[in-house]
């Protein structure tokens, strides 16, 4: 006779309702491990906890404890003499790492969205978003108060979004228009994707300040294709001469840009 591992298709329901709930618990380990940065200070190779307490602030202890969890959870290995090193799947947390996993996971297990979560039930009860009960103002004004969140995201976003760009630019001509304007763009991943694959059309970026002043970087990274072939408007900056074509996508996770 054989035992069979349980998975959640085979777990009672009552013990696939206790798994959902604990998540949370889950998330928070994820998040800890981000913040302590022990996916780029395993890079070089494999540590124990006790050689990693110092240079994080943790007791050894109890850090031992986490990555332990986190072997558990798959991102870790955990050999003879205690000592830990990555998975790919804890590679995938590093700082540096393809996909923006690192900081997704800052972003959307930080304390800002747990308090927004935690306002669902005031959310259904009166249709006020969590982030407003939580700050006294909705998400994007919350963000340009705080530049770090911002930056983390915007970075956020082009992880989520990481497929699509390509996908846009290759299956759409664009090589016909003489400008193109991608409303509430952020950080300038699409745009300067489809302006590095059609070398003719030029660019506006529009978003909210403190969210378009982030583009340089990115559009950068896009290579040199991209040129000056592209300028920023906001709500506070005229904008250029008006597109022949425009790009406007709305997030289903954060709502429109403006409250009005």
């Amino acid at each position: 006779m054989t035992n069979t591992p349980a998975t959640p298709q085979t777990l009672p329901p009552h013990a696939q309702l206790v798994q959902m709930v604990t998540a949370a618990v889950v998330s928070k380990v994820i998040y800890t491990a981000a913040r302590l940065g022990l996916a780029d200070r395993l890079a070089d190779g494999p540590a124990t906890a006790a050689e990693l307490a110092g240079v994080t602030g943790t007791h050894a202890p109890s850090l031992h404890r986490l990555m332990r969890t986190l072997a558990g959870l798959g991102l870790l290995t955990h050999a003879d003499g205690d000592r830990f090193a990555l998975t790919p799947l804890g590679a995938a947390l590093r700082s540096d790492a393809p996909g923006a996993a690192y900081a997704s996971v800052l972003t959307l297990g930080g304390p800002a969205f747990s308090q927004a979560f935690d306002r669902l039930e005031h959310s259904l009860q009166t249709g006020q978003t969590g982030f407003e009960a939580a700050f006294g103002m909705p998400i994007f004004d919350y963000l340009g108060q705080h530049p770090e969140e911002a930056r983390l995201f915007g970075e956020t976003m082009i992880g989520f979004h990481g497929a699509e760009p390509p996908a846009v630019a290759e299956a759409y001509d664009f090589s016909s228009f003489g400008t193109i304007c991608d409303v509430g763009g952020g950080t300038g991943n699409l745009l300067g994707t489809i302006l590095a694959r059609h070398p003719t059309p030029r660019g506006i970026l529009f978003d909210l300040p403190h969210v378009a002043q982030e583009a340089p970087t990115v559009l950068a990274e896009r290579g040199s294709r991209t040129g000056s072939r592209w300028s920023r408007a906001t709500s506070s900056r005229p904008s250029p001469p008006a597109p022949t074509a425009t790009s406007c996508r709305t997030s289903s996770m954060t709502g429109p840009r403006s409250s009005a």
